[in-house]
């Protein structure tokens, strides 16, 4: 069964394209904490092209795992045939 929450919570993910890592970040329903949070993210991090930073909204990390999973194909993926790819060393496709 499917429920759908009226909770927004917010998550700065942090993916490194070259070691298909996501580091994610979760502030809660704080917006204005994750958008700071956010700002100094692509400051420190907008010359390097191999990360990408990202804020989502959702009403879990669950959620965001499964709606944006190109960020979460690594070999610390939920999905066993995910983590088996990138043990193996085929990438995921990068997006942006």
């Amino acid at each position: 069964m499917i429920t759908v929450s009226d909770v927004i919570r917010h998550f700065l993910v942090r993916y490194d394209i070259g070691r298909q890592s996501a580091d994610v970040e979760a502030f809660g329903e704080d917006y204005d904490a994750a958008l700071i949070a956010y700002a100094a993210a692509e400051k420190e991090l907008r010359a390097d092209p191999q990360v990408e930073v990202v804020l989502l909204g959702a009403d879990s990390e669950q959620t965001i795992r499964r709606t944006h999973s190109s960020y979460f194909m690594g070999a610390e993926s939920d999905d066993p045939f995910a983590a088996h790819l990138a043990r193996a060393g085929v990438r995921a496709p990068a997006f942006g």
